[in-house]
Parts: structure tokens; sequence; C-alpha cells
């Protein structure tokens, strides 16, 4: 949990001082070089008519633009943002299919290095939005090919599209929302990536908060005169509270157990409006340091009492800051009491005790915090029951006729993420009749076609699509319906469920290429009882493992060279190696390593091995298995990460 709000902080202050270049303020233009103008002007032309009011005529130029360059290879990522963010600030519901197929038009053409700025600016906005281990897998392809790029931005829309069925994507019409939302209400600043200050980077994962509270932090002038007898002391206290400006945000839900809090103020009292660990992050350096006790009661840094003054303005929304005050209050309490019963000196609590609390509170803040989310996002389209669970994997394989095929399975199962965590118990639940439906999507994003089977629940709700002969890399979407009784209006059941694949290149034919499958990973299926096995590898597929179980791994070696007695050679060399959840191993287990020797009568070979997963702890795996052809030396490595569970 630590690191995924620390990923997210990176995230945050890391990009917050990139142009965003592409959405205008509402609208507000700025230069583009001659080199990168794709268009001659169209874009800018639309951007001029929204500025000036026009906005519809500006849609009109910019939905225009796929025309203009039809035959090209280009696109203009520029415009779907900009588009976009019109629509949505228009309130234009008519328009949401042509932003949503603008959008993605926009990061589908071949030749975008002159707009590379453009699709770094789009990606750093979606980066916020991932979890540890994705934001990992995203960061490398800043380095490549920019077309790489955006292809994984097209990608991560389609993936998140809550109604794969329809051509309007909900949740990225939700998030444009909130990016011209933020850009509306939260710009003490405009540091972040959304153009935005820290408030905007929020409000766009999680929405508006549940609760919150703003104002100034300090003491009120009764408050001081209860802790503070002396009217120079009170005096001095003043000049060091510079009543910085605060905004605290409380979610439910982002955590199983805590509420959530963002906490926003000045830095340091006077500094930049930004995310803050704690309070302690607010107060300024003056009554930090050592000197400002000479001036208090007692003795102690000015901090101490700043830091209990804040923490009762903090405590209107409970939690740990309600907490932490009660403590802090219970302590500087006795010693009023003290003094207003007996007429003392009207000394503070020791040095050393406030110390201990001001060292504890931060340490936490910033170690251990309270409430981090458990989800990347939330939204109204993300998260929600669906009425199917979907596993999707897709494995390249060479048939008979030793020619590529892609072989795409897909699974229906009950939800596996129940309120209560145990997904175990969710795979006991009844498996419905499902219809599924294959979407195929070619380099560009662009639907190539759509097959529709049937999975009954008699045989396991299971669909299994051939593709031969795929000619390109290929997208792959399968959402799954139930068929027969519908869920009702309203009900939360009823979104499809929708798994997604990607694969690259095809297979090589050529036999004198050593070639090596996919992993198709899963666990041993018993079929039920009296039905054909509708599965084309021996497993069900899956990449979520409970720990009692067995992990299958299947895979098929092709072209092996022979020996002067006709046999071939082959090592196959597993690792199973533990990972955090921000894809980086773990050094404090172990990795689990096989290794075989084979010889065969055949240039091709088809095995599955099992591997048990008893004491493991559960978390994330990376899967990696060398092949070897032990005739001419060649290996080929394949790749899959899985999640135990437990």
């Amino acid at each position: 949990m630590i690191g995924r709000l620390c990923n997210f902080a990176v995230h945050m202050r890391r990009y917050r001082a990139v142009a965003d270049g592409v959405v205008f303020g509402l609208l507000a233009l700025s230069a583009t070089p001659l080199t990168a103008q794709v268009d001659e002007g169209r874009f800018e032309r639309g951007g001029r008519l929204a500025s000036s009011g026009a906005w519809q005529s500006a849609l009109d130029v910019w939905a225009s633009l796929p025309d203009s360059l039809l035959g090209t290879g280009r696109s203009d990522p520029r415009v779907g943002p900009a588009f976009m963010a019109t629509v949505v600030k228009q309130d234009d519901p008519d328009r949401f299919e042509e932003a949503t197929q603008l959008y993605l038009w926009g990061f589908s053409g071949t030749d975008l290095e002159p707009m590379r700025e453009h699709v770094e600016s789009e990606t750093r906005r979606i980066l916020p939005l991932l979890s540890p281990q994705d934001s990992v897998r995203w960061m490398p392809l800043f380095e490549g090919p920019v077309e790489r790029l955006a292809l994984r931005i097209g990608r991560f829309w389609l993936e998140h599209d809550p109604t794969p069925e329809t051509a309007v994507n909900e949740r990225l019409i939700e998030h444009w929302k909130r990016i011209v939302t933020a850009r509306e209400d939260y710009t003490y600043n405009r540091s972040s990536v959304y153009d935005t200050d820290d408030r905007g980077v929020v409000y766009v994962k999680y929405g508006p908060p549940d609760t919150r509270a703003r104002g100034s932090l300090g003491a009120s002038e009764m408050e001081l005169k209860i802790r503070i007898p002396s009217a120079e002391a009170r005096m001095r206290m003043r000049q060091f509270d510079p009543n910085p400006q605060y905004e605290l945000w409380k979610y439910g839900g982002l955590h199983p157990e805590e509420f959530t809090y963002y906490l926003f103020g000045n830095v340091r009292g006077t500094g930049p409006f930004e995310w803050v660990d704690g309070p302690m992050d607010l107060i300024s350096d003056a009554a930090r340091s050592l000197s400002s006790a000479s001036f208090t009661p007692g003795g102690v840094r000015a901090q101490h009492y700043l830091e209990l003054f804040y923490y009762r303005d903090l405590a209107i929304l409970g939690g740990h800051f309600g907490r932490r005050f009660d403590e802090l209050s219970s302590t500087w309490d006795g010693f009023t009491m003290r003094r207003n019963v007996f007429g003392g000196g009207g000394r503070s609590p020791s040095a050393a005790a406030l110390e201990s609390f001001s060292y504890r509170f931060s340490e936490e803040d910033k170690y251990a915090p309270i409430g981090v989310p458990t989800v990347s996002v939330r939204s109204d389209f993300e998260g929600a029951a669906r009425s199917v669970e979907m596993v999707v994997q897709a494995v390249r394989i060479l048939d008979p006729s030793n020619q590529p095929m892609v072989v795409v399975q897909a699974l229906s199962a009950p939800r596996l993420r129940l309120a209560g965590q145990d997904r175990r118990a969710g795979l006991a639940a009844t498996l419905r009749d499902t219809e599924h439906t294959l979407i195929v999507r070619d380099r560009q994003l662009d639907e190539a076609g759509r097959i529709v089977q049937m999975a009954p629940a008699a045989l396991g709700g299971i669909s299994v699509f051939n593709l031969r002969n795929p000619p390109q890399p290929l997208h792959f979407t399968v959402f799954g319906t139930v068929s027969g009784e519908r869920t009702t209006e309203g009900d939360t059941l009823s979104l499809p469920g929708q798994g997604h694949a990607y694969v690259e290149e095809p297979l090589r034919s050529d036999p004198s290429v050593f070639e090596v499958s996919d992993l198709a990973v899963g666990t041993p299926w018993n079929a039920p009882t009296g039905a054909t096995n509708p599965l084309p590898f021996p497993l069900l597929p899956g990449n979520v493992i409970w720990t009692l179980d067995a992990l299958r791994v299947y895979l098929e070696l092709y072209h092996l060279q022979l020996d002067a007695a006709g046999l071939s050679h082959y090592a196959l060399d597993f690792r199973l190696l533990p990972m955090d959840e921000a894809g980086n191993r773990r050094t404090n287990t172990e990795p689990i390593t096989l290794g075989f020797q084979q010889e065969t009568d055949s240039r091709t070979v088809r095995r599955h091995f099992d591997i048990g997963l008893a004491g493991l702890d559960t978390g994330f795996y990376r899967l990696e298995v060398d092949a070897t052809d032990r005739m001419s030396g060649a290996t080929v490595t394949r790749v899959t990460e899985i999640e135990i569970i437990g």
C-alpha cells in the first residue's frame, strides 16, 4: 500500500512541470513549430474558433481532420483531447461518439515523431491512473518509437471502455469531464499534468471527495489565551504562524478498512499550495527552529503549539486527525487545568514529550500513511459488478500445417473479487449461459471484425476463437453477456464482462528457424461428466491461481533440428520470480526454478507442466521459460505474469 502512495506521489511531482500543450486552458492556444504541423493549420484554426466562442464550428473543423489526412497514414494526437475537452465543457452528448472515435484516431498514425511531445503529454495524463505495476511497464515506452507509445494510449482506453459493444467510451468521457472540472476549480497553480494544482490530480483519479473542509489553519484568540498566558508570548506566536490555507478531502471506499484523506495546503506556511503528507509540512521554518523555544512558555518550539492548533482544525473530519488531536489535547489540557486551578506558571508539556508526538506523527505520515487507496481510480464505470467475469488468453501457435495461428480462449466465471475479498468462494457461484463476442482490431486499433460464440454453462462457459494466418499485431476484446434472462434497468450487474489481449507479430513458419508458442497458463481442468472437452490446451486458462491449486503451463516447440539418429533434443528452464506491486523483483522470497532436458523423434513438441504453489507467498509472480534447441543452440524465452491468491 505504501508503494501505491509513493508511486502516485512520484507521478504528481515528477511530471507537474511538463507543459500540457494539447487542450487550451479552456482551449488557450500555444504555437506549434512548423515542422510539427500535421495539417497546415487546420487544428490551429479550430482552436481559434473555440477561443472566440464558436465551439460548434471548432468541432466541425477538428472533425474534418481524418478525412483531410486519408491515405497518408498520419494522424494528429492533439485533436482528440481538444475535441473531447470542448464537447464535455459544452455538455454536448450528441457528439460523445464522435469524440471517442476522433480521440482514438489521433493516436493511430504511423508517422508521429513530429508530434512526440503531444503523445508524451497525453501519456502523462494517463500515468496517475495506473497501478504501480502497470506504470513500470509504461515507462520504457518513452524511450522507444513514439508510435508504440501512441498505440498503448489507444489500447488503454479501449481496455477501459465499460461498453465495448458501443461506439461511446463512457470512461474516457468521464475522465475528460473530470479534467475540465479540475481546470475550472483547482488552479491555485497549474503545476500538474492536468494543468491544475495537486487537487486536480486527486479529483481526476477519484472524483469529488465525499467530504471536504477548507479554510486557514491556526489558533483563535481564545485558544491562544488558554494555552499561552503571556500577551507578549501570544504576539510572538502569531508571528510564527502564517495561517496557511488548507483543504482536507475525505473518501470512503478507496481502502477496505479506513477512510482515505488528502491534505493540501501552503507548504511551509507560505509556499505553493500542494498535496502534503501531513500538517507538519505546513508549519513555517521559523516555528520549527530551535530559537523559537526562547519565546514560548516552557521553552518548547513554536512548532508544537502550531501542531496542536492545526490538528484541532483538521479534526473536523475525524479519522487519524481526530485521534491525534485527542492525544495532543489531553497532554496539553493537563497543564492548562493545573495552571487554572493552582495558579501555576502555565508551563507547557515537556519538550521531550512533544518531540515524541511530532516524530511519530511525521513518520507515520511519510512511511505508513493511513487509508492508502487499494484501487487506482474511483469511477462510475470501473470496478462495478458485472454480469460476467471474463478471463481471456491469446496464444500464438503454429497449426499442424505449420501456418501461424492465434488461439483466443475466453472463460466466463462469476466475479472473483467479492466484498469480503474471498475470491475462492466466488468460484462456487452458479455459472450461467453466456454469449461471447470477440472484437478484432488491427495495428491502428481499427475494428477488423466481430465473431460471436455461445459459451454454455454446461461446457464451463468457455469459448475458443481460432484466427489463422494473422497478418499483423492484433488487439482482442472479448465481452460476455448473460444469455436468456437479462438484468433489469439500473441493475449493478448490467455491464458486460470483458477481457483483453494483445499479440505482436505472428510466429515464423520458416522450418529453419526454431520457434516457441506463447505460454498458456492456468489450472488443471476437470470437464463436467459427459461433456466434450472444449479446450485447445489441457488447462483452464487464468492468470489468478489459488495457492492450493497447481499452476499448469503449456507450450509448443517447433522446427527442432534432428541428429543422425532422427532425434531432437531440447531443454526447458522455468523461473517463477516473485514481484512486488511496482513490478520489481522481491528479494526476500526465493524464486522457483525447474529444468528439463528431453529428446523426441519429432521436430515439434507439445508439453504441459504442473508447478505446485503450496507454501508460496501470495502476490504477483513473473514466469519465465527458456526453451533451447540443444542441436542448434538456439534459445527462445517466453514470459507471462500470474497472481497467486490464498
